[in-house]
């Protein structure tokens, strides 16, 4: 974990330079990144520790304020999915039909974009454990 990476991430995302997927994104770095240092802690903590009790229960709460976090901010992604609707029952029929062709080309499209933003996350976490060694 870098602590950089940690410290600027607030920042950037107070910005108003973000979307909610990385939000969301951000949120779960903090979690895993409070997991880890949990358990590097925990390797080193004497047994029965106080502090390590504390820095557990505070990792507890971290972790829960993620999951809140992920939670509202997805429901806020639905409520701006639900205000983008349309009511196909008005179209005709060549209307419903380009409409449906649309939508399939969009998401030919999302599914080539996921299938490379995938292949690029592995080749980055690839290079992430050589340099973590």
């Amino acid at each position: 974990m870098q602590a950089g990476n940690v410290n600027s991430s607030p920042e950037y995302l107070c910005s108003n330079k973000h979307s909610d997927e990385e939000l969301i994104v951000a949120s779960r770095e903090v979690a895993a990144s409070t997991a880890q240092l949990v358990s590097a802690a925990r390797v080193k903590s004497q047994f029965m520790s106080k502090t390590q009790d504390k820095l557990e229960e505070a990792s507890k709460k971290v972790n829960l304020a993620c999951k809140q976090l992920v939670i509202q901010v997805n429901q806020l992604i639905s409520s701006k999915n639900e205000l983008d609707e349309v009511d196909y029952s008005k179209l005709s029929i060549h209307e419903t039909k380009t409409a449906e062709m649309e939508q399939q080309v969009e998401i030919l499209k999302l599914e080539n974009a996921l299938n490379s933003a995938r292949k690029r996350l592995g080749e980055i976490r690839k290079f992430s454990y050589r340099d973590d060694e």
